[in-house]
């Protein structure tokens, strides 16, 4: 079962999520939107969808990742031997 979140959430996102490859190495804030949309990736029926996250300063730019479901977004950063 995924995590509830909620706008303004810190989370860090397995990779390839948010349309990015390196989604992984970086923490996201969940950004205000009307109505997250239901998750298509997963099986639980509570798992949401959020449209806009937008990344902590890298290189001095912060960058917008799109769709990424509840089920995708992690409290830690990932590790591959942990959530493999």
């Amino acid at each position: 079962m995924s995590k509830r979140r909620v706008v303004g959430d810190w989370v860090w996102l397995k990779p390839n999520s948010g349309f990015i490859g390196r989604s992984n190495l970086y923490r996201a804030e969940i950004q205000p939107e009307d109505d997250p949309a239901p998750c298509f990736e997963c099986t639980d029926p509570l798992c949401q969808e959020w449209s806009t996250l937008q990344s902590e300063p890298i290189d001095g730019k912060r960058y917008m990742l799109c769709h990424v479901p509840e089920c995708r977004m992690l409290d830690e950063p990932y590790q591959e031997s942990a959530n493999g």
